[in-house]
């Protein structure tokens, strides 16, 4: 089952419990136990989920030791610690236990605190091994957003690696703060921003207030005139040439073949780039970024169906992705030369913007049923549920038409 899916039902599963949930134990059973199976833990492992985590620095308070409610363990060491709040009660103000676990063990980067419905997310940003004031993420499980549902992915057991979250987390406080100010500036500029535009003017000479009121009005037209230009052309993209068709006389262009093999232990992928030689791979040379973005579609597309055939084609237009035969096509996409786009066959706009982030998706035209511009591969990760939602799709489609 995909991951939002998960979220998505675990959510109804809080506004079905909630009204019946008295006290902190009640909602670990009800809520948080529940969001741990959610995210892929063995909740009844020790040596996965360790609850009423203590250890030999621990404080009395009470009479008794301090714990925390739940630690994450990796490879023999606690790697995050959750804490735990009975359900509706303020999140503030109850992280002063957590932080003192956390900073005096060097092996957990990621901290979290939750009520069963909200959730806080704390890293070591602002300095090693120190937990930070205020969370990365802070999320209501209720109210749950596609961004916001990448972002708990990240703590999943399949994809949690210390590091890595470190890092999406410094992204996102800096994305974060960048689109507040640049919301706040688009709204209304403030002096100090008029400042710095009116710097870059030539000939402005001594920044008067007289020079700042005379600007601000001229700035707010611009700003609103370089955001519709800009719209304008990334709905504007002209279409790239139609993609031909593998005739017995010609060879097809270059194809990336994602396959799978089996090993005594466990299941690896791999990928092979078959290059053909003939006249029909003249002028088509696939990139490094081309056969990343295949890996990558093509490794979230087999979480869903693990046996899923998954191919890349590569052409002077674009890099089309199929099951196995070029006309069961789902995805398409430009990485080579800008400006940079993916297309999604069966996959709406409308769809596209519950996934795609500050991405805009638009109507497709020739492309497909769909297409976002993108600035690079990291924008792809945006795209992960809807590369899952085409494959599946033409999938379907395939198959009922096999079947007529």
């Amino acid at each position: 089952m995909e991951f939002n899916l998960k979220l998505s039902t675990h959510a109804d599963q809080i506004r079905g419990r909630i009204e019946y949930i008295r006290g902190e134990e009640a909602t670990k059973q009800a809520l948080v136990v529940p969001l741990l199976q959610v995210l892929g833990y063995d909740v009844f492992d020790p040596r996965e989920v360790r609850p009423e985590y203590t250890s030999d620095f621990a404080k009395k308070k009470a009479g008794q030791f301090e714990k925390v409610d739940y630690a994450i363990y990796t490879d023999g060491k606690p790697t995050m610690f959750i804490e735990c709040k009975s359900v509706g009660t303020t999140l503030d103000d109850h992280d002063g236990q957590l932080a003192r676990y956390f900073n005096a063990t060097p092996s957990v980067r990621v901290a979290m605190i939750t009520d069963g419905v909200r959730v806080r997310l704390y890293c070591d940003l602002q300095a090693p091994n120190i937990m930070d004031p205020s969370p990365w993420l802070d999320v209501n499980l209720l109210e749950l957003k596609p961004a916001q549902a990448e972002a708990l992915r990240r703590i999943a057991k399949s994809e949690f690696m210390p590091e890595a979250v470190v890092s999406v987390a410094e992204e996102m406080v800096y994305y974060n703060a960048l689109w507040e100010f640049m919301s706040q500036q688009l709204h209304e500029p403030s002096e100090a921003f008029v400042r710095f535009a009116a710097s870059q003017i030539p000939g402005v000479g001594r920044m008067t207030g007289r020079v700042v009121e005379r600007v601000t009005p001229v700035l707010r037209k611009v700003i609103h005139a370089v955001v519709l230009e800009h719209v304008k052309r990334s709905l504007e993209q002209p279409a790239p040439a139609p993609m031909p068709t593998p005739t017995p006389t010609q060879a097809p262009a270059t194809q990336v073949a994602t396959t799978s093999t089996a090993t005594a232990n466990a299941g690896t992928q791999h990928s092979s780039v078959a290059e053909d030689t003939s006249e029909g791979r003249k002028g088509v040379v696939t990139t490094a970024e081309e056969i990343e973005a295949c890996e990558l579609v093509t490794r979230w597309v087999r979480r869903a169906f693990p046996d899923a055939p998954c191919v890349g084609r590569d052409s002077q237009s674009w890099f089309a992705m199929h099951q196995a035969n070029v006309r069961k096509w789902f995805t398409r996409f430009n990485v080579q030369n800008p400006p940079y786009w993916v297309a999604f066959r069966h996959v709406k706009p409308d769809e596209l913007r519950m996934v795609s982030g500050p991405l805009t998706p638009a109507e497709g035209g020739s492309h497909g049923d769909s297409i976002v511009p993108i600035t690079s591969i990291a924008d792809f990760v945006q795209l992960r549920s809807a590369f899952v939602w085409a494959y599946e799709r033409e999938q379907a489609r395939a198959a009922d038409k096999s079947s007529e």
